[in-house]
């Protein structure tokens, strides 16, 4: 079995793929797919924000609930989670011919810039989906102060 890459009619027009090659020539690849041997898990993930908040939803399939850690330190959230795989000492059947799961840790970190209400984070997983809402801390107005006669 062969995984069929993207189309690329001529290799002129295509250097990463020769550049990919090469690298698999000299390094290798798991299973002849291509894919290096060692793979780097970025979740994807979506920020919104509006003037009362932050919502980050991190896609993270397969992940169980006590595997993740969501943590806030001086404007800076830090998410990361570990992804487990199947038990390696109980053996499988078969033989693997792709592996596109990845398998381990990620950490990411997101600068805020801005002044948050830390007791407001909330975080939950449902569905494969972390949605953590890290509320704004209200902005002080300033305020005029009337000065009396005495």
């Amino acid at each position: 079995m062969k995984l069929v890459r993207g189309y690329a009619p001529l290799p002129v027009f295509n250097p990463l793929a020769q550049l990919e090659r090469e690298l698999d020539q000299v390094f290798g690849n798991v299973a002849g797919t291509g894919c290096p041997t060692t793979p780097v898990w970025t979740p994807p993930t979506d920020v919104r924000e509006d003037e009362k908040q932050f919502v980050f939803s991190v896609e993270l399939p397969g992940v169980r609930r006590e595997d993740v850690q969501v943590s806030l330190d001086e404007g800076v959230l830090s998410l990361s989670a570990e992804r487990r795989g199947e038990n390696p000492t109980e053996p499988t059947p078969g033989q693997v011919r792709l592996r596109e799961r990845f398998v381990g840790r990620f950490t990411r970190r997101f600068a805020l810039g801005t002044t948050v209400a830390t007791e407001g984070v909330r975080a939950s997983l449902r569905d494969g989906v972390l949605v953590v809402t890290v509320p704004k801390a209200e902005v002080v107005k300033p305020k005029s102060i009337e000065v009396t006669a005495e």
